[in-house]
């Protein structure tokens, strides 16, 4: 074993006291003492031999472990390989794979593969939860005032990452915000009981470029057509009582007919102006797709009637990506036609043709296709490592806000401070990390959240905020933080 790790190895090229420090890890050494091993090479290494190695469901399908070292990119060092967390059902295996987490939020990957049939696909979704931490109590829970960051310890929110229909394996991630009312724990449990293929996720963009004011031909609208949506009267100002044309008509399919990348389920089939001197966009749908619609609820509270009984509401849109806000834009009406939907702009007519060429129409939301459901029952317990934030020794000020605490992780740092007014918010606000030799290593502004202590009997606001790392920390190389015109220490 060791002289084939040596063999893989050495095409990376790494200095022979990294490759012992792989040699102990492999013999012998933990997860949390990989993670502080930091290095391009040791990245290289590390992959290499974690494609090696690891456990059962991946080593069937390494371009699972391919995929997965993609999303992580400089984090993958830092990530913990789950051993043993898989189960199977209904001939579908799951596996937990990885996990890379501090104090602030955990990211989750799991492999999901068809061991019997083929019934998966890029479309998988999956119902169920992930759990892994407990809630904690919070210095601002009594405060009515300060609105909390949505967190829990657990999600049921699953992202497909990739699929390899080779292997009829899919790799997926989960991500779980602890933010201040939850906290990470040794302990994480997977859960699900269902998975699908039926459900897609539209988001693309067709350039109007080659629209011409030329009157499309048009159709009578069916009596009986479907109205999925309405977005007239519903904004403020100049559009408020954008009314409906009085012609009621559909572009006629096939048109000028042009792909919309990323997909075969859907099409543009017609572009333009119909005879109602409105654009339309009508688009075309594949054998078995439609629309995700929902039917919605209006109760009136005195007479207990469903005042919106029999409408149907979508949530599949078509826009325009327009900068500057102009909502006539986003006012709009679709209808179900034969073989997809019509869509109309009544405020957008002839007069903006130049304008319109210059835009993109966009078409985003969620549909049904053909595929296949599957019920079941996949549970699997697992322990997870994580990187506690340290409490920074600093109580300074920035931009008026007294900070009452700063934390680092080598992920992450979030500030919680008071102030007399909610002037200088640090959302937004970019921050640096500088190491040792005067580099700057940036993080991304994330979630934040500010409000007013008064309703609670106290005075002032209180702001929260974090940010997250584009690259891990070695937390011994970091000397300082930076942001805005403060530097604050780090001991």
């Amino acid at each position: 074993m060791r002289t084939q790790y040596k063999r893989e190895m050495d095409q990376f090229g790494p200095r022979q006291e990294e490759l012992e420090q792989l040699y102990t890890l492999i013999e012998g050494g933990t997860n949390m003492n990989r993670k502080k091993w930091i290095g391009r090479r040791a990245v290289l290494a590390i992959a290499a031999c974690a494609a090696l190695t690891l456990t059962a469901a991946a080593a069937a399908v390494p371009k699972v472990w391919d995929a997965l070292r993609e999303d992580l990119g400089a984090f993958a060092p830092y990530a913990q390989t789950i051993e043993g967390a898989s189960c199977t059902d209904e001939g579908i295996e799951v596996q937990v794979l990885s996990a890379i987490s501090d104090d602030l939020e955990a990211r989750f990957y799991l492999a999901v593969r068809d061991v019997e049939e083929d019934r998966l696909s890029e479309f998988l979704t999956l119902t169920g939860r992930l759990t892994a931490g407990e809630e904690k109590e919070t210095e601002t829970k009594a405060s009515a005032e300060v609105i909390a960051i949505a967190a829990s310890p657990f999600t049921t929110g699953f992202t497909l990452v990739s699929y390899d229909p080779a292997t009829k394996t899919a790799l997926l991630t989960a991500k779980i915000g602890y933010y201040e009312s939850a906290r990470p724990t040794g302990a994480a449990q997977l859960e699900l009981t269902g998975m699908s293929t039926r459900q897609g996720t539209m988001h693309g963009n067709v350039s109007c470029e080659a629209v011409t004011g030329s009157q499309l031909k048009s159709l009578p609208a069916g009596e009986d057509d479907t109205v999925v949506f309405r977005a007239t009267g519903i904004f403020n100002g100049e559009y408020a009582d954008a009314p409906l044309p009085s012609q009621k008509v559909v572009l006629a399919p096939g048109q000028n007919p042009m792909d919309i990348e990323g997909t075969e389920d859907m099409r543009i089939s017609s572009m333009g102006f119909a005879s109602d001197g409105c654009f339309h966009i009508r688009l075309e749908f594949a054998g078995g797709v439609k629309p995700a619609t929902f039917e919605p609820v209006n109760i009136d509270s005195e007479t207990g009637v469903n005042l919106t009984a029999g409408q149907i509401g979508s949530e599949f849109f078509c826009d325009f990506l327009v900068e500057g806000g102009d909502q006539k834009y986003h006012v709009i009406q679709e209808r179900l036609v034969e073989g997809g939907m019509d869509i109309l702009f009544p405020l957008l007519k002839v007069e903006d043709l130049k304008e319109i060429q210059s835009q993109e129409a966009r078409v985003y939301g969620t549909y049904f296709r053909p595929g296949a459901d599957i019920e079941g029952e996949w549970s699997t317990e697992f322990e997870m490592e994580y990187y506690p934030s340290a409490v920074l020794d600093w109580k300074g000020t920035v931009s008026g806000w007294k900070m009452r605490k700063v934390t680092l992780s080598p992920l992450s740092v979030t500030m919680l401070g008071h102030k007399g007014d909610s002037s200088g918010a640090l959302a937004n606000t970019p921050l640096y990390a500088v190491k040792k030799d005067g580099t700057e290593i940036a993080a991304e502004p994330g979630t934040g959240r500010y409000g007013n202590l008064g309703a609670a009997g106290g005075e002032g606001w209180e702001g929260y905020a974090t940010w997250q790392f584009t690259e891990p920390l070695d937390l011994d190389e970091i000397v300082s933080l930076k942001i805005r015109d403060v530097v604050i220490p780090v001991k």
